[in-house]
């Protein structure tokens, strides 16, 4: 088994269901596939999602930064990052480009 499925199944005290993990995921805003937490529970082997570690982050109240690091990613921090209040002069354009610059930073599309 992966260190991200051995941190999943010794955290589900519960033996919760990918179902039900889904269910409690999508019941506070996350949604995902049960095929996807189904695989992540059994270890097979692929990068996943942020959206997939919140899944999990909620239903079985792990945190974001120790199901990054048992899949092998940065951690990051806890609280979300906020960028200062005088950010808010930022013109639509510049603000794009923020996060555009941002979302290169994290690899994402």
């Amino acid at each position: 088994m992966s260190a991200l499925s051995d941190l999943l199944n010794d955290s589900n005290v519960e033996q919760l269901s990918a179902r039900r993990i889904t269910t409690i995921a999508a019941s506070k805003g996350v949604e995902v596939s049960n095929t996807s937490i189904s695989k992540y529970l059994r270890a097979v082997p692929e990068e996943p999602s942020e959206k997939i570690l919140q899944a999990f982050s909620l239903a079985l109240d792990i945190p974001m930064t120790k199901l990054r690091e048992a899949a092998g990613l940065p951690a990051g921090e806890l609280e979300p990052f906020v960028l200062p209040e005088s950010a808010n002069r930022l013109n639509a354009r510049q603000r794009e480009l923020v996060l555009h610059t941002i979302r290169v930073l994290l690899n994402e599309d």
